[in-house]
Formats: structure tokens, sequence, C-alpha cells
């Protein structure tokens, strides 16, 4: 076809020393409860702390005398609590299929188009807000088996597609015409994709369903975020009923978009089976237009004005979902992004 230019390419990306966190000093679950003289039992030998007979040998209570190093140093377990170290171990891999299309049908209009297709897999990445590293409690769920964490990126983004179009009206016979129609650009371009399309939320686990922070130092509480009693953050539920993950597809707010039924609280001293960035969460779409035209008085004199709109038609599109299963919100579409958004320009140039 004229005037079209039709490529497909290869992308591809590894990267390597990835930064994360593994605990050095996780509480040891000690099951079953104290016997009459409030002892407490590990691989068949008496641990050495006590409880009241009869009640749970584990609780987010005694976290501190359930660590590893209160084990191997009774005499200091006050001294050292949460402790993890730095790894930069962690790998990750981007592959991903770029197909563009160029059409210019006619002078004064062009037709941008491309669909990538891709697959971004790595393992888990914890960075704290503050730049320092990892939060200590925010670390691999299992230091023994690092493989549990790696799944889906938290950016990954299997389909994505842009659409842009520019279109510039011609050069007038008329004079008149020439001065008030010449010149005028109008640009529109239209984005969808699969996921979450927010780097500044991909480190904060919104396509990962947690149990929320760990809550060692509230005696006797063992709900909240801390069921395999570890004191580590962030853990992840069990899934019940993978057929049955989503409820409302349709993105309208205030919706069930996830059904809390499918998830189940892991037993004591378990982890959940649930896997990391497992969500696929309502697709993420755009359109935006600009108009513009630049105004010559002289040969090295001009203004310029621009007209933007985004999200031009001013419809919904459902902002992050909750996805900490103790929340009350859980898996509601309860928040939106940007509404239309107009921005105008004037510019002059000397």
């Amino acid at each position: 076809m004229r005037g079209t230019l039709l490529s497909v390419s290869y992308l591809g990306t590894e990267v390597t020393h990835l930064q994360s966190a593994s605990s050095l000093n996780r509480a040891i679950f000690v099951p079953g409860i104290g016997d009459a003289n409030g002892n407490c039992f590990l691989d068949g030998k008496a641990v050495y702390f006590k409880v009241t007979p009869g009640s749970a040998c584990s609780t987010t209570g005694n976290t501190q005398d359930r660590r590893e190093l209160s084990f191997a140093n009774p005499a200091f377990k006050e001294e050292i609590g949460r402790l993890a170290v730095i790894v930069n171990g962690g790998t990750q891999n981007y592959h991903g299929m770029l197909l563009q299309l160029q059409h210019r049908p006619t002078q004064g209009l062009n037709i941008n188009g491309n669909y990538t297709w891709s697959h971004c897999i790595g393992d888990y990445m914890g960075r704290a807000n503050s730049g320092y590293g990892s939060s200590v409690d925010h670390t691999y769920q299992d230091p023994n088996n690092r493989r549990k964490d790696r799944a889906n990126c938290e950016v990954d983004q299997r389909h994505a597609f842009n659409l842009t179009a520019v279109a510039e009206t011609p050069k007038f016979a008329n004079r008149t015409l020439t001065m008030v129609g010449t010149g005028w650009r109008l640009s529109g371009i239209y984005r969808i994709s699969t996921g979450a399309l927010n780097a500044a939320n991909a480190s904060s686990g919104i396509r990962t369903v947690t149990l929320g922070a760990a809550s060692a130092g509230q005696r006797d509480n063992v709900g909240g975020g801390d069921r395999c009693l570890c004191d580590i953050s962030n853990q992840r539920p069990n899934l019940l009923l993978p057929d049955a993950v989503y409820l409302d597809k349709s993105g309208r707010p205030d919706t069930q978009y996830l059904n809390p039924a499918a998830f189940g609280q892991p037993d004591l001293g378990t982890l959940g089976n649930l896997g990391r960035v497992t969500l696929r969460l309502p697709a993420w779409w755009q359109f935006d237009t600009a108009v513009s035209r630049v105004f010559r008085f002289r040969e090295t004199q001009s203004v310029e004005f621009r007209a933007e709109a985004y999200n031009v038609l001013n419809k919904f599109r459902p902002g992050i979902i909750n996805t900490s299963l103790s929340s009350a919100q859980f898996g509601k579409i309860r928040t939106a992004l940007d509404p239309r958004i107009l921005q105008f320009a004037l510019k002059y140039l000397f």
C-alpha cells in the first residue's frame, strides 16, 4: 500500500544484580500449646522460654523470644530484633514483539500505530521510598527458597496499543483563508494496555494480594498480616478459588472487582500458596488531543498557540484497587484516574 510502512521488531533485556532483602533473624514458629509446666517443644526438644500452660507457644507477643538469634543465645534475646541483609542476586528478563504501522494517506495527514506483546519475569525487588534500601521486614518470603517470589514483574504489560494521528490544514489559494485557516495542526493519541500502567506504584504491590504488615508486639494477636508468625510483612494468602478470582470486570465505580472468597488465610505457621504479582487489573486507557498553530508576524517573530485536552472524553477510568485482604475495601474500585484536564499555552518567539 502506497504511503504505508510496516515493521516488526524484537525487544529483549536482561537485568542482573537486582537488590532486595533477606531476613537474618526471622521468628521461628513453635507449634502446639504449653504443657502443664508451660514448656513448649521444637523438634522434640524443649525450648528455652515458657508460656502460660495451655496457651499457644507461638504468638506475635513472643516474637522476640522466637527469633533465630534468640535461640542461639537466649541471654541476649532483647538485643537484636528485625535484621535483614541487602542481597543483589536478583534477575529480571523481558521479551517482546513490537509491531509498528505508519500510514500517510494524503498530504497533511499522518497515522501511526504500534502494538507490543511482551512478558517480563523477575525476582522480588524491594526498595524503601527513602532510597536507603529495603524495609527490614519486607524481605523474601522464604529465605531458603527465593524462587517462591519469582513471578511477573510489577510493571509487566502483556499487551499495549498506541494510535496517534496528526492532521494539518493546507495552504489555501485565498489570502484571507490562508491567514485564518492555514497551519492549524490537530493531533490525537489513544493508548490502551493491560495491567496498571503506573510506574510510580510499581513497587507498592498493587498486583499482589497480601495480608498486610506483620503485627509483632501486639500480644496474643495472631491475625493481621503475620500468619506464619515469622515477622515478615506482605505475606500472601492461599488461593482457594482459582477460577473465581474476579467478580465484576466492568470497571465501573464502586464495583467488586476481586472476589474475597477466592482467598483464604493460611494456617498459622505457614505461608500462603498464592504467587506474587498474579492479578490482572482492569485495562488502562487514555485518549488525549491537542490543537496548535504558529502565527508568524515577521521573519524572526512568531506566536505559538496550543490547547491540549487529556482524557478528552472525560470518561471514568478505575484507579488503584486495594489488594490487602485484611481491608474492608479489598478488591473494590473506589478510586479513579484523572478526569478531563484542559491546558492552554501561548508562546512568543523572537
